[in-house]
């Protein structure tokens, strides 16, 4: 029993070294692919670049070997890449095109920013010359009327309008220098605008028919009763001075009647627009609409008193006859 146990004692450092011995092939082999993967993990771009490299060295090389008939590897990397070159041609398909998209759009906002102000300049030439037109058209219209007066005027242009309700007034860009004096008339192609009140030497003051302080002879286109055309303190222009029992309407014209020695006859005057029958007193009220309104006029004509000279310049020029020598 001594002897089997000593026996026992004896084997037992074997029997434990064994396993030991059995485990370090297992740690080194841990220790060499812990190595492996540290190396792989540190190299791993380089090393796949690597290998890609020599995939793609090994296509073309078989490619050029035997380009009518590619091996298993050429067709399975072909199937393999496709997708990913349908991605890659796709996203540079859109970027291409956002860059022609970008550069057409800038090139479109650039043109459209030139014209826009090339629609600017031509919308305020146009003005200008529309405004020009009117102005011709007025002053033709005025030169047309000028060479029916056979009295002496001036054209001006209205450059102030009164603000007051109680005087009702514009003043105009000429005066004594242009020959204008108090009390000329003044007019429009359209009718009768009024009378001139102040000179100064180069502007004049008109009084207007809807001043309550002014008054113009006129008669009736149609009947040829007469009247007096005067404002009022509200501003509504009235004919005074019409009997009840004359024949007037709503409708009728009135003109210059040419008896107080400023307008000539016939200028338009105004339209009858009311008459008021149930007033007291023994004349009638009868509301005017007048031809001009004088919040839009710019130019006027002045009509003088003395009577145009159509001969005169022409008599200027004839020379005298010479005188004959005494022999």
């Amino acid at each position: 029993m001594a002897a089997a146990r000593k026996k026992g004692t004896a084997d037992s450092p074997g029997s434990s070294q064994q396993p030991s011995r059995s485990r370090q092939p297992d740690t080194r082999a841990n220790k060499a692919g812990f190595v492996a993967m540290s190396v792989l993990r540190r190299h791993c771009i380089p090393i796949n670049c690597l290998l890609a490299l020599a995939l793609a060295f090994y296509v073309v090389t078989v490619s050029s070997t035997n380009p009518n008939q590619p091996d298993a590897v050429t067709r399975l990397l072909t199937h393999s890449v496709k997708p990913l070159q349908k991605a890659l041609h796709v996203i540079g398909a859109t970027m291409r095109n956002l860059q022609l998209n970008y550069v057409a759009f800038k090139d479109l906002w650039n043109e459209n920013s030139n014209l826009k102000a090339q629609i600017a300049a031509l919308e305020s030439e146009r003005n200008r010359l529309f405004e020009a037109k009117l102005a011709n058209d007025r002053l033709m219209e005025l030169l047309e009327i000028r060479t029916r007066i056979l009295r002496e005027s001036v054209a001006a242009t209205v450059i102030s309008n009164s603000a007051s309700s109680w005087f009702r007034t514009i003043t105009v860009d000429k005066g004594s220098a242009a020959g204008i004096h108090q009390g000329m008339a003044v007019i429009t192609p359209r009718g009768v605008v009024g009378k001139v009140v102040s000179v100064g030497v180069n502007t004049a003051k008109v009084l207007l028919l809807t001043d309550h302080k002014s008054g113009l002879d006129i008669i009736t286109q149609r009947t040829r009763v007469r009247g007096i055309v005067s404002g009022s303190v509200d501003g509504e222009p009235v004919v005074k001075y019409m009997g009840r029992n004359e024949d007037v309407r709503a409708g009728d014209r009135l003109i210059t009647s040419g008896l107080d020695g400023t307008f000539p006859k016939g200028l338009l005057v105004g339209t009858i627009v009311d008459i008021e029958d149930e007033a007291p007193g023994l004349f009638q009220r009868v509301r005017v609409s007048l031809a001009v309104d004088p919040l839009v006029m710019e130019e006027v004509l002045f009509i003088s008193d003395k009577p145009k000279h159509v001969f005169s310049s022409a008599l200027d020029e004839v020379p005298e006859p010479a005188s004959s020598a005494t022999p």
